[in-house]
């Protein structure tokens, strides 16, 4: 009876005002528990700049005495790549002194702060034994005063993504390569192929010795994919008398460069690198058409071109 008197009594309440009453926490091993609130979430790893990276994670402490139940959170790592996982090893422990108020909500609050180096160390890796692409996956696990585990584990789907918990106590750390290759350029194109020309167009000879014109590398919703504004630099407009060949992608994954789409035509390309002195950028491409060429491409804008591109 005394426990339907009391659940009685939280509906009642919540009726009134959903507002003031906390969620519950609905751990699946526990009748009442505690949990770490995201507040700041890690950022990602830049693969070129590895060694400045920190893993800097803010969580709050919610449970029924405002957070003060945690009595300490333990931190353990492992690197993934593709399906491969490292063995997961502890990393750090923050105690519950860590935890304090803060002006914003009643719960405690912690600041987690461990060096890429710590984390490098305790799995027995260099910077050098990271690629791009790799994923560092950090695990909580918080001990309360009666001697209890809160981990990603035991959780509900709730507390790992409801908009209220947000505590996954996992946090899966991506390894970006960022690339900032959209801008302008000129080009200059020569030993241009046309070996599929009809006499009906004028052919490599409609574009003499090269062709020069403008264009540009557009960035897309998808990292490193950029937009090429004529995948055949001007040959399309001199041999062919047609249209810019648009549709196809210039790739950059971690300095490893690639061509992805096709153009209007459904022609696939191949950009190889000549050289980069970065202003310029030599390629040589073709389709599976027999359409080819050697094209120049200088910077316009402020950037350059990265050094250590590669195909």
């Amino acid at each position: 009876m005394k426990n339907i008197k009391y659940i009685l009594g939280i509906l009642i309440l919540s009726a009134y005002s959903c507002a003031d009453v906390d969620p519950a926490i609905p751990f699946s091993d526990f009748n009442t528990g505690a949990y770490l609130r995201t507040i700041k979430a890690p950022t990602t790893i830049n693969f070129f700049d590895i060694p400045s990276y920190n893993f800097v994670l803010e969580v709050e402490a919610v449970d029924a005495q405002d957070g003060r139940t945690v009595q300490q959170v333990d931190v353990f790592v492992k690197r993934r790549r593709g399906a491969t996982l490292s063995p997961e090893v502890k990393l750090a422990t923050v105690p519950g002194s860590a935890f304090a108020t803060n002006t914003t909500t009643k719960y405690l609050r912690a600041t987690i702060n461990i060096p890429i180096a710590t984390t490098l160390a305790a799995m027995g890796f260099t910077a050098a034994d990271i690629a791009g692409g790799d994923f560092i996956e950090y695990r909580l696990a918080m001990l309360d005063t009666q001697g209890r585990v809160f981990t990603n584990s035991n959780l509900s789907p709730d507390i790992v993504g409801g908009q209220f918990y947000r505590s996954p106590f996992f946090y899966r750390v991506a390894v970006v390569c960022p690339s900032d290759l959209a801008g302008s350029y000129s080009y200059v194109t020569t030993n241009i192929q046309c070996a599929n020309c009809p006499g009906s167009v004028p052919g490599p000879a409609g574009c003499g010795p090269s062709v020069t014109g403008n264009g540009t590398l557009t960035a897309t919703t998808t990292p490193g994919r950029f937009a090429v504004s004529d995948a055949t630099f001007g040959q399309y407009g001199c041999a062919w008398s047609d249209n810019p060949a648009a549709g196809v992608f210039f790739v950059d994954a971690c300095l490893k460069v690639s061509t992805a789409g096709s153009d209007g035509y459904g022609l696939i390309y191949t950009f190889t690198l000549v050289a980069n002195t970065g202003t310029a950028l030599t390629i040589n491409w073709q389709n599976d058409y027999g359409d080819g060429g050697r094209s120049v491409l200088t910077r316009t804008d402020s950037k350059t071109w990265p050094a250590g591109l590669t195909n």
